[in-house]
């Protein structure tokens, strides 16, 4: 294992929860709401901020420490080498697993793409401020 920068770690982690924000309030919430057949009131019944942000906050840092390593292993830094991890690993692991759910679990295709573009943007993300803080 490689020494990792926390700081970086940490705001690496936040990363996703503020473009979660964003990305399924202002930019892409309607669509959200249609692809998914459902309202926000329908959402916010029996819905544990806590639990569910928590949770999702916790894979974030855990996340950004996986990011991390792998930067560290390959010597990568600066923004390039961000953008560079977060694309391999957007394509090779994300494309993949989420295509899984709309091939064999009939997921909507849009609700697929939505949930892509956010894991491309938070993954890159990540990988840029944890490679650029090195």
């Amino acid at each position: 294992m490689h020494d990792v920068n926390w700081l970086a770690v940490l705001v690496a982690g936040i990363l996703p929860m503020v473009v979660g924000f964003l990305w399924y309030g202002p930019v892409f919430g309607k669509q959200w709401l249609a692809l998914m057949e459902t309202t926000a009131e329908e959402i916010q019944k029996d819905f544990n901020p806590l639990k569910t942000h928590g949770s999702s906050f916790v894979l974030s840092l855990v996340t950004a420490y996986v990011l991390a390593q792998l930067l560290a292993t390959m010597d990568g830094s600066g923004a390039m080498a961000g953008v560079h991890v977060g694309l391999l690993v957007t394509v090779g692991f994300v494309l993949n697993v989420g295509y899984q759910g709309v091939a064999y679990e009939q997921r909507k295709p849009g609700i697929f793409g939505l949930s892509l573009g956010y894991n491309a943007v938070s993954l890159i993300g990540q990988a840029v401020v944890l490679a650029a803080w090195t």
